[in-house]
């Protein structure tokens, strides 16, 4: 007898557990059921809420007939529950990669005003790889990018979203859209996201960053941010370094009055002339520039990075260049024109000469000991001469 009810028992406990299966099986169908009946968006909020091990497909049911009712949502109370439901549900479909719900996320970043909703959903547009919809996040973030508009802060939650999908994207295509948040109107909260962003999206920005440098669509700052971008990537030297000479160039090609404009310049040159000499190049156009820089340049920091660029360089062409301003040193010494700047300038130009050990420096380095300069300068060139062959 007690083996009869101990398999009874048994029998009683497999059962609840199939039945329990088979209710909890049935749960999504029971929620899609009540989210149907439901006429109201604080209605179905409840719904999905309850439903927390509920499918995907549900998910994506319930976002479809949010997006689709919202048009006719007008009380304050039904609006804040369709912003909470778009939250929620862009969340869940994003975590779950669900990549049919592209034109319902695409609605609610469309119709919706809330920014965190809007946000959500660009967000998650970028996570199930919506690619239909990537050139209208594209197009959104480029028109915020034009202006602030009134209300600032809610267009850079809206931002925020758009570079969070774009870099989910990982299409190049969304790599300027987002470097220019890096140097536009935004809070540095929102530039230190694009910037987290853009190496993530694209390994080697090198033709997109050169083409903004050179285009005259773009202003100084943009430039000078476009450099500032490349040296902190990942890419080669090689890349690095045609970057620096394109920025150089590209910074002696245009000229402004303004003292603003003039300063943003000089530092393009300077971040320019520091890259060139610590990456080098081939490209013999560097050298009209680095010679401007010298002869031309906003400030004796200028000077010194282009004397330092072109002894790293340790050519042909920099030995020519370098000997001519440490002859036209001599003519001034010789004229009685030297100023304070010449006298200390002379004492980078030696050095400079030298270290690249080219057989055509040492007609000019033999000058300065024939000439009448202090002992210290005489002794920088005795050095400079014993480093050529």
């Amino acid at each position: 007898m007690k083996r009869i009810i101990t398999i009874i028992t048994v029998f009683a406990v497999i059962s609840g557990v199939i039945v329990t299966q088979d209710l909890g099986a049935q749960e999504p169908d029971f929620y899609t059921q009540q989210l149907d009946s439901q006429d109201t968006m604080a209605g179905r909020l409840r719904i999905v809420q309850a439903a927390e091990d509920a499918d995907t497909e549900f998910y994506a049911h319930a976002l479809n007939i949010v997006v689709m009712a919202f048009p006719g949502t007008h009380e304050n109370n039904q609006l804040r529950a369709a912003d909470d439901l778009a939250i929620l549900l862009s969340a869940k479909l994003g975590e779950a990669g669900h990549t049919a719900s592209g034109p319902d996320l695409w609605r609610v970043v469309d119709s919706f005003s809330n920014p965190l909703a809007r946000a959500e959903a660009l967000t998650s547009l970028g996570k199930v790889q919506a690619v239909d919809f990537l050139p209208h996040v594209i197009q959104l973030l480029s028109d915020i990018n034009l202006e602030p508009g009134q209300d600032p802060i809610v267009r850079e939650q809206v931002a925020y979203g758009a570079i969070t999908a774009l870099e989910a994207y990982q299409d190049s295509s969304g790599y300027l859209p987002v470097f220019f948040v890096t140097v536009g109107w935004y809070s540095d909260r929102v530039k230190s996201r694009a910037r987290e962003a853009l190496p993530k999206i694209m390994d080697n920005p090198t033709e997109p960053l050169i083409s903004v440098i050179k285009s005259s669509s773009y202003n100084y700052a943009t430039k000078l941010g476009a450099i500032q971008v490349l040296e902190a990537s990942s890419i080669t030297t090689q890349q690095k370094s045609q970057g620096a000479v394109a920025s150089l160039s590209e910074a002696w090609r245009v000229s402004t009055s303004l003292v603003a404009q003039q300063s943003i310049l000089a530092l393009t040159r300077k971040l320019s002339l520091s890259m060139i000499r610590r990456y080098g190049t081939e490209d013999a156009n560097v050298y009209p520039l680095l010679e401007r820089s010298y002869r031309e340049g906003s400030d004796e920091e200028e000077q010194i990075a282009a004397l330092a660029a072109l002894a790293a360089l340790a050519s042909d062409d920099s030995a020519r260049i370098l000997s001519s301003f440490l002859n036209d040193m001599n003519v001034r010494l010789a004229r009685g024109t030297l100023n304070r700047e010449d006298e200390r300038m002379v004492r980078v130009i030696i050095p400079a000469l030298g270290n690249p050990g080219r057989p055509s420096a040492r007609s000019a380095l033999r000058a300065v000991l024939l000439a009448d300069w202090p002992g210290a300068v005489h002794v920088l060139a005795q050095d400079a001469l014993k480093k050529i062959p």
